[in-house]
Parts: C-alpha cells; sequence; structure tokens
C-alpha cells in the first residue's frame, strides 16, 4: 500500500510537471516564421534593407486560445525570437539576392494580426502595409505602397493556422514588389537604369529673333533697336544661348533630346547708320559667333559627361551656368582686345582664331 500510493503521487507529479512543460512550449500567442525563399525568379534588383516603422517593443496583436473543454483566453501574440528580426530576416532572404542589381528598400508600416472570439471559432485577419523604396544621392524616392489582409477562420484550440497566415501575407508583398517592377520597368522613370543624350539645333527664326546659322550671316536689318543717345559706342548686338530639353523613356532608358538655341534679340540690338560697313558688321558678327563656340563646347561637354538618372538634369543645369558664366567673360574680352573693332590687327587675330575654332567645331562644314 505505502509503496503504491508513493508510486501514485510521483507518477501524478511527473505528469503535472511534464504539463506545465508541455504548456510552456506551446504557448498559444508565441508564433513560428521561418526564413524561406519566396521565388527564385531572377530579376535586376534586390532586397537591400528593411526598415521596421512599427512602434518599437509593439506585439503583432492578439490571440484567443481555449484548451479542448476550456474556455478561450487573450493572449499577446509575438513571433518566437525577435519580432522585429524575424520579419525583416525573412524579407530580406525571400527572393533572389543579385547584389549587382538596383538595391530596393522595404518599410513596414504595418504588421498586424486581428482576432475576434465567435466562442465556436476564432475569426481572424493579418493585416501587412509596406512602402518600397529606392535610396538615392538625394534622399528617398518611394517607389509604390502595397498593403493586403487575409482573412482566416480556425478552431479555437488550434492556433497553428496563424503562423502560415502570416507567413502568406509577407510572402505576397514579396512577389508584389517583384511583379510590379517587372511590369513598370520599361515605363517608369524611377527605374530607369541609363541616360543618354542627343542634340538638334534650333533654325526656326521669328520676326524678332535670328537663331543662329552658318549660312545666314547677320545683316544690319536685324538690328532693330534704336541707338541710345549720348553712347560712346558705335553698335550693340544682344547675342545669348539656351535650351529646350524633352525626355523619353524607352525601355528603361531616359533618352534626353536637347534643342540648343543660339540666338540673338533684334529689337535689343542697334546699330550706329555711320558705321553701317562689313567690317563694323564683322565685328558683330563675330560676337555671334563667340556664343555658337560656346554652345558647342556646352554641347560637347555633356556628350561626355557621366551622367545617370539621379544625376543628369542637376548636371545639365549646372554646366549650362557655367558655360553661360563663360560666354559673358568671352564677349568682354573680345570686346576689351579689339577695342570694341576699333584696333584692325586684333580684330583680325580674333577672327581667324573664331574661324578656326568654328572649323575644328565642324559648324563651317554642318552649316549650323
Amino acid at each position: 500500500m505505502f509503496s503504491g500510493f508513493i508510486k501514485f503521487l510521483m507518477l501524478a507529479l511527473i505528469s503535472g510537471l511534464w504539463s506545465q512543460r508541455c504548456y510552456a512550449q506551446a504557448d498559444p500567442g508565441v508564433i513560428q516564421l521561418k526564413k524561406e525563399k519566396v521565388s527564385t525568379l531572377h530579376w535586376d534588383y534586390y532586397i537591400d534593407q528593411v526598415f521596421d516603422g512599427r512602434v518599437q517593443g509593439q506585439s503583432l496583436g492578439n490571440i484567443w486560445y481555449a484548451e479542448e473543454g476550456g474556455k478561450p483566453k487573450n493572449y499577446s501574440a509575438d513571433i518566437s525570437g525577435d519580432n522585429s528580426k524575424a520579419i525583416t530576416d525573412f524579407m530580406l532572404g525571400g527572393l533572389a539576392r543579385n547584389t549587382s542589381g538596383t538595391p530596393i528598400n522595404i518599410r513596414i508600416l504595418g504588421c498586424n494580426i486581428r482576432e475576434t472570439n465567435l466562442n465556436t471559432h476564432i475569426s481572424g485577419q493579418v493585416l501587412l502595409k509596406l512602402q518600397f523604396e529606392l535610396q538615392k544621392s538625394w534622399g528617398i524616392q518611394p517607389l509604390t505602397a502595397y498593403s493586403t489582409t487575409l482573412k482566416y477562420i480556425r478552431p479555437v484550440h488550434k492556433t497553428e493556422y496563424v503562423g502560415p497566415a502570416l507567413k502568406t501575407v509577407l510572402s505576397d508583398g514579396l512577389k508584389f514588389i517583384q511583379d510590379w517592377v517587372k511590369k513598370e520597368a520599361a515605363t517608369n522613370v524611377a527605374l530607369a537604369k541609363d541616360v543618354k543624350l542627343s542634340f538638334s539645333d534650333y533654325l526656326e527664326d521669328d520676326p524678332d529673333t535670328v537663331y543662329y546659322h552658318k549660312s545666314r550671316p547677320l545683316i544690319f536689318d536685324d538690328f532693330k533697336a534704336a541707338a541710345p543717345r549720348n553712347t560712346k559706342y558705335q553698335a550693340a548686338i544682344f547675342p545669348s544661348f539656351g535650351y529646350d530639353m524633352r525626355r523619353e523613356l524607352v525601355n528603361g532608358v531616359i533618352m534626353v533630346k536637347i534643342d540648343l538655341k543660339v540666338y540673338m534679340v533684334k529689337s535689343a540690338s542697334w546699330a550706329s547708320q555711320m558705321i553701317k560697313s562689313s567690317y563694323s558688321l564683322n565685328h558683330e558678327q563675330r560676337h555671334f559667333d563667340l556664343v555658337k563656340l560656346i554652345a558647342e563646347r556646352f554641347r560637347k561637354k555633356l556628350a561626355s559627361a557621366d551622367l545617370n538618372p539621379d544625376n543628369y538634369e542637376g548636371i545639365i543645369n549646372f554646366e549650362y551656368l557655367d558655360f553661360y558664366r563663360q560666354m559673358n567673360q568671352i564677349q568682354e574680352r573680345y570686346d576689351e582686345e579689339t577695342g570694341h573693332g576699333t584696333n584692325r590687327v586684333v580684330q583680325a587675330v580674333w577672327n581667324k582664331r573664331i574661324d578656326q575654332e568654328l572649323q575644328e567645331m565642324r559648324v563651317m562644314e554642318s552649316g549650323i
């Protein structure tokens, strides 16, 4: 009797300890999320970083659970181990990682599990909200957002449905960005891979503007403004240059078409009647030629520039302003050295120098 009682007691204690261990290991609020490949499809991108934008320390939500015949209780739901790291690792490792491609970042804006106890069963849903981004030199370029809700029904005493539901929404988020990139790569400028420039020259004159063309030299009728009173100069021309830029995305390449405009404004240019000679007209023509040369240097500089979709606009604008300053500087130097055309010897030197550079830039041969 005594030995039998001790045996029964020991068995009861062992059974109690075993059930406590099982309960501790089978915490209904703990969700298993293991890393796995969601897709092995090759793509020219990879997930570089995953930022968890949720409140730090926040659980995934709530889980209802009851043992067989027991009363349902509400538990705080979390992923086994580190909640944030588990989701981050899953998102980082779910797709093919081609680090020679373009990096994409994921920002987790929301990831929640919500369950409602309906006594006979549990109604649940997993909500996910993501933002996909590119890290540019100037900051963050948002690409697209993704949100989804997966609903499920499960028995109150079985929580193993929750982990697969969480894995499904995370997997669907990764498949979404892969499909989105495949669809958008050829037409979305944010995903452009390269930049190519082409140039043309604007040649259509209008009533108040002469656009530079070698076969159309200046004539005195182009100087429409009245000469100012008490000026020490005999003529003045107001040439300048600018550009129009058009962009088109073709198969992931930004095709940039730059239309160069080298021009003089008739209503801002004037010439005194007393100096209307071929020599004085040549001096003004050389002002115009110098602007053309500056524009050609601008074209040449851009053609050899290291441009990419992130920097091309800034580089084009910077170089334009730089060459615009050069234009003003060389015009001043030209007038200073030639004495505004009065020094015929120096004027001849400038004429030769300008003609030589025009020929080197192939302006004379091309006719523009």
